[in-house]
C-alpha cells in the first residue's frame, strides 16, 4: 500500500476513539501516531515530524486547548484540528483563537473526517503563498524622547521629567534592573537647560573602595605614592552638568559618608589639597534595592537617603505596563533593522502576541536583547520559529486537578482490594499494613 507523505498525530483519552480514528486514517493511507494524553502527545512531537494534529478537547489534567496553544508556538507549521463530544460556541472560539484550523463534533463520519483533513491541508497551501503582516505602529513620543511608551505610568514619568529637567534638585530613581533608570536620568539631563553640559554616570558598586575618593574627588600631585600628577575627579569633570550615581544601594558605607558631606557642603576637597572647591552639579541617583529597608537594616545611611530622595521617580516593570511593549518592539525593530542592514524586515502578528504575553523578568533590557536576536535570525519576516523557547507557551498541570494524598491512598486501597477479590488478608499484605489498619481505612 502506497502511503501519503503526511504524518498525523491523534490525541484522545478514549482508547476506542483512538482506534477508530486510526482505522479511518489508515484507510485514507496516512501515517498515523496516537497518544492518550497531552503529555504523551508532547513526547511524540519532540521526536517526530507531525503535519496534522487531531486532538480531543476534554481530557483529564491537561485539556486539548492547552495542547493547541503549546503546538501553535513550538510547531507553528503543523496543522491543528479539534474534535469533541461536548460542543459549545465558547470552546470553538477558544480552539480557533488558539490556532486550530477546524472544529469537528463527535460523532462524525469517515467522509466528514476526510473532508476536514483535506480542507486543512488545502487551506495551509493557499496561505503559504501570500502572508499579510500587520505591524503595530506608534507615533507618540518616539522621535522626541529617550524613553518610549503609552501607559499611564510612562506618562507620569514623562510629566515628572518635564517638571524637574530645568533645576538641580536631587532625584532618586527606583525600580527593577532593566526598567530604564539610566534612560530616565539621561532624558532629564538632555531635555533640560543642562543638556550641553557633561553627563557622567558612575557605578557605585564598581569602584574599589580604596580608590573611591581619588576617582570621585581627584588628587593633587604627590598626595600619595604613585600620584605623579594632579588629577581631576569625576565630580569636577561633571561641573555644571549631571552626576548619575547608578546602583547607589551598592555603595560602601565609606562612600555614603563622603557623598553626604558633598551634598551638605556642596564642595569637595581633592586628596592632598588644602582648600575645598565649590561644586556645581546636579545629583541623580538610581537603585534596584529597597533603600528604606536598607536604612532599617543599617546598611544605608538614613540622612543620605533623605538627601538624595528630594524627588522620587519609580519605574514600573514591563510586565505591569503591557501597553508599552509593542511601541518598544517597533522602536527596536526600526533601530536594529537599520543597524543590521535589514531595513525591510517585518514582524508576524503572532510573534507580537507572544511578546505581549511574556512576563519580561529582565524588563526593557531583555526585550531589546530579544529583538536584536530576532532581527539577526530572520530574513524579511520575524516568525514564531525565530522566537526563543523560553518565550513560547508552556503547559503546566492545573493544581485543582491534583489529588490529595488521602485520595491517592483511597484509590490504591480500592484497586488492591478489587485485584484480590476483596480478600482483606491478601490486601493488607500487599499494602504492607496490618488487617486492623486496613479495616479502619475501609471504614
Amino acid at each position: 500500500m502506497n502511503l501519503k507523505k503526511e504524518n498525523i498525530l491523534i490525541v484522545d483519552d478514549n482508547y476506542d476513539m483512538l482506534a477508530l480514528l486510526q482505522r479511518h486514517l489508515k484507510k485514507l493511507k496516512y501515517h498515523t501516531y496516537k497518544a492518550s494524553s497531552v503529555n504523551e502527545a508532547i513526547e511524540v512531537l519532540k521526536y517526530t515530524t507531525i503535519d496534522l494534529l487531531i486532538t480531543d478537547l476534554n481530557m483529564p489534567n491537561i485539556n486539548g486547548i492547552e495542547l493547541i496553544r503549546y503546538s501553535e508556538e513550538h510547531y507553528p507549521a503543523m496543522l491543528k484540528l479539534v474534535i469533541t463530544g461536548m460542543p459549545s460556541i465558547d470552546n470553538a472560539v477558544k480552539a480557533i483563537k488558539s490556532g486550530a484550523l477546524d472544529y469537528l463534533t463527535k460523532p462524525f463520519t469517515a467522509d466528514e473526517l476526510y473532508k476536514a483533513i483535506q480542507t486543512s491541508f488545502e487551506r495551509i497551501k493557499n496561505t503559504l503563498e501570500v502572508s499579510e503582516i500587520s505591524i503595530f505602529s506608534n507615533n507618540e513620543n518616539e522621535n522626541d524622547s529617550l524613553i518610549i511608551g503609552r501607559s499611564d505610568s510612562f506618562r507620569d514619568i514623562l510629566e515628572t521629567i518635564n517638571r524637574v529637567k530645568n533645576n538641580k534638585v536631587n532625584i532618586l530613581i527606583e525600580g527593577e534592573s532593566g526598567t530604564g533608570k539610566e534612560l530616565i536620568a539621561r532624558a532629564i539631563h538632555e531635555k533640560g537647560l543642562l543638556a550641553k553640559m557633561p553627563f557622567i554616570a558612575i557605578n557605585c558598586g564598581g569602584i574599589a573602595e580604596g580608590l573611591i575618593e581619588s576617582e570621585l574627588f581627584g588628587h593633587v600631585k604627590g598626595a600619595f605614592t604613585g600620584a605623579n600628577e594632579s588629577r581631576v575627579g569625576l565630580f569636577q569633570a561633571a561641573s555644571g552638568g549631571t552626576i548619575f550615581l547608578d546602583e547607589i544601594g551598592n555603595a560602601p558605607m565609606s562612600f555614603q559618608t563622603k557623598l553626604l558631606r558633598v551634598l551638605q557642603e556642596k564642595e569637595i576637597t581633592k586628596i592632598g589639597a588644602v582648600h575645598p572647591e565649590k561644586l556645581n552639579v546636579r545629583i541623580i541617583a538610581a537603585t534596584n534595592n529597597d533603600l528604606q529597608q536598607m536604612v532599617v537594616d543599617g546598611t544605608f545611611r538614613e540622612d543620605l537617603f533623605y538627601r538624595i530622595n528630594v524627588v522620587n521617580i519609580k519605574t514600573t516593570p514591563l510586565r505591569e505596563r503591557k501597553e508599552d511593549i509593542l511601541p518598544l518592539v517597533q522602536n527596536f525593530l526600526e533601530k536594529y533593522s537599520v543597524e543590521f542592514n535589514k531595513p525591510q524586515i517585518r514582524i508576524d502578528e503572532k510573534v507580537n502576541e507572544i511578546l505581549l504575553r511574556y512576563s519580561w523578568p529582565g524588563n526593557i533590557r531583555e526585550l531589546e536583547n530579544i529583538m536584536q536576536r530576532l532581527i539577526i535570525m530572520s530574513d524579511e519576516l520575524i516568525e514564531i520559529k525565530h522566537v526563543p523557547e523560553q518565550l513560547k507557551y508552556h503547559i503546566h498541570e492545573q493544581y485543582e486537578n491534583f489529588k490529595s494524598l488521602k485520595e491517592y491512598e483511597k484509590d490504591q486501597i480500592l484497586r488492591v482490594l478489587a485485584a484480590v477479590d476483596y480478600n482483606k488478608t491478601k490486601a493488607a499484605k500487599i499494602l504492607q499494613i496490618d488487617r486492623k489498619t486496613l479495616n479502619l481505612k475501609i471504614n
